[in-house]
């Protein structure tokens, strides 16, 4: 099965508090234990870079490109048809959202993601975001 990884699941691995570090890496190892391949997305790679980037930065960023290139991790480029999608899902998809607030589009990054992860062939969608949760196209699981 090939996970796509959510970049909040890779900014916990490389550099959450202790435990969320912990628990992220426990169940990235569990998946990959069981066979399972991951994959992240260009984009996950400049979201996670954005903070990191700049002077004093050079153990971080060593952190984040260690993963970057590990051994069991694609990095995939979004296409036309991730974008296509992206904007489809834009358009048709929203989060819930607790009364009187109305339900919200998905933004840009969360819809390219997950077309991203859908047009690449990914299996599932991992994420801590609850609000993900309920998308259909994809299976999306949420970190234990």
């Amino acid at each position: 099965m090939l996970y796509y990884l959510d970049t909040v699941i890779v900014i916990y691995a490389v550099e959450g508090d202790p435990a969320t570090q912990q628990r992220a890496l426990n169940y990235l190892a569990a998946l990959e234990q069981a066979g399972h391949r991951f994959a992240i997305s260009e984009l996950t790679r400049t979201e996670c870079l954005v903070p990191v980037i700049g002077q004093g930065a050079g153990q971080r960023l060593s952190d984040f490109f260690r993963f970057f290139h590990g051994p069991n991790l694609r990095t995939l480029t979004p296409t036309a048809a991730a974008f296509a999608r992206a904007s489809a899902i834009r358009s048709g998809h929203t989060y819930p959202a607790a009364p009187p607030a109305q339900p919200r589009r998905y933004g840009l990054a969360d819809a390219l993601h997950l077309a991203t992860a859908i047009e690449s062939g990914c299996d599932a969608f991992l994420t801590n975001d609850n609000q993900l949760t309920g998308f259909p196209d994809i299976t999306v699981e949420q970190l234990p």
